[in-house]
């Protein structure tokens, strides 16, 4: 289930491995969100390596997960697994199920242990004190705007951590209200060379749009990430620029039925509209964005947006969420626009503005790339996890 976060994973492992370190990443046998809630998984080899990094893979619905449900339907079952979590809700018992992962945690040697993605379960079972005699570097990914992200037993599993990277400075002042200590802000980056043979032009001809203008959302199509906003956003852009094109471009399976819906019920010539690109490859991304006059992404499920990085490095000017962790990265009017969250009327504004104005979304391209040029690079990333391991494995 390859997202933004996983991306960040891959990058920085990779790249701390080739400086010398030795890095296992322990993940679930998923390849989609369906995934996470079958008891065999996809079907991915237990034991992986990947560029270096060693890959060991758990089912997300193992031995204890079925013992622990069966526990739950026993007299007292609940009361005491509460105790256990202390948390009432029993979040961290949620599939995907972290259960799987503890004694594979036990038994992994390691200098520092890490628990990246906190919106799952199983960064729990990594960040409990009591069970790991190692450091701990929480890399919790909070979308600090999103109801999940204020769950109190995230608090005790702040406190449990030796250090956390985060991936702005918003979130860093969340972290810190909550007790974390020794935070280090890293954010995402690119590698420049993946964005040198980019060629919008051959996604335009295959997909025929020719010269018309053109409107991309890369990522999940999902409520949270704004994706409907966009849709209903386009259905005026249509009013006073009905040749302007929208493209979507993600995984089919995370496609939300909501959106799906929403794309049937466009007329039949908004459908016409619109371009749906499925299942890309990973060697297209750059060009789909290139490909692009405006990347939309009303996202307010974010710790950060990779995608708007991205899509700077390919010259073309972003809009995002008015959110604080986007606020972190588009300096609006200068290099990107901020929309209002859930407001169409308001990100059509933008949209149609940017069309409008060739020179400023040139200049707001421009200025996006310097941006990730001097911050936002996998290199200067691996610098900051780097320097935060090495000082928490020291203790």
């Amino acid at each position: 289930m390859v997202g933004g976060v996983e991306r960040v994973v891959q990058a920085v492992s990779e790249r701390l491995v080739g400086r010398g370190h030795d890095v296992s990443v322990l993940t679930f046998d998923v390849a989609s969100k369906r995934d996470f809630y079958s008891g065999p998984g996809a079907g991915l080899p237990p034991r992986d390596r990947l560029n270096g990094v060693r890959i060991f893979r758990v089912s997300p619905a193992g031995t204890l997960d079925r013992i622990h449900r069966w526990w739950l339907r026993m007299p007292g079952g609940w009361r005491t697994t509460t105790w256990l979590a202390g948390d009432e809700e029993l979040w961290p018992f949620e599939r995907p199920s972290g259960l799987s992962m503890v004694m594979p945690l036990a038994l992994i040697g390691a200098d520092v242990i890490t628990s990246v993605n906190w919106g799952y379960p199983p960064a729990f079972w990594a960040s409990r004190r009591n069970l790991r005699r190692r450091p701990h570097v929480a890399v919790p990914v909070l979308h600090i705007e999103r109801p999940w992200a204020q769950k109190p037993v995230y608090t005790r599993m702040l406190g449990d951590s030796d250090a956390v990277i985060v991936f702005t400075d918003a979130e860093g002042d969340f972290v810190r209200a909550r007790g974390a200590r020794e935070i280090a802000v890293a954010g995402a980056g690119v590698d420049p060379d993946r964005y040198a043979h980019r060629d919008g032009a051959r996604i335009r001809a295959l997909y025929g749009v020719g010269d018309r203008p053109l409107v991309g959302f890369v990522g999940r199509q999902e409520t949270a990430k704004g994706a409907p906003t966009l849709i209903e956003a386009m259905r005026i852009v249509w009013r006073q620029v009905p040749n302007a094109v929208l493209l979507m471009a993600g995984q089919r399976a995370h496609r939300e039925q909501a959106v799906a819906t929403m794309l049937d019920a466009l007329s039949v010539d908004d459908r016409g509209r619109v371009v749906l690109i499925d299942d890309f490859a990973d060697d297209d991304g750059p060009s789909i964005l290139d490909a692009c006059d405006v990347i939309a992404l009303p996202s307010v499920e974010e710790s950060f947006g990779m995608v708007m990085i991205e899509a700077w490095m390919c010259g073309t000017p972003v809009i995002g969420a008015d959110i604080p962790s986007t606020r972190c990265i588009i300096e609006s009017g200068e290099d990107g626009f901020v929309a209002k969250p859930f407001d169409p009327a308001d990100l059509a504004e933008k949209i149609l503005d940017l069309l409008a104005d060739p020179a400023k979304r040139a200049r707001f391209g421009e200025q996006g790339r310097a941006k990730v040029l001097s911050r936002y690079t996998w290199d200067r990333v691996t610098d900051v996890w780097e320097a935060t391991l090495r000082k928490a494995a020291a203790r």
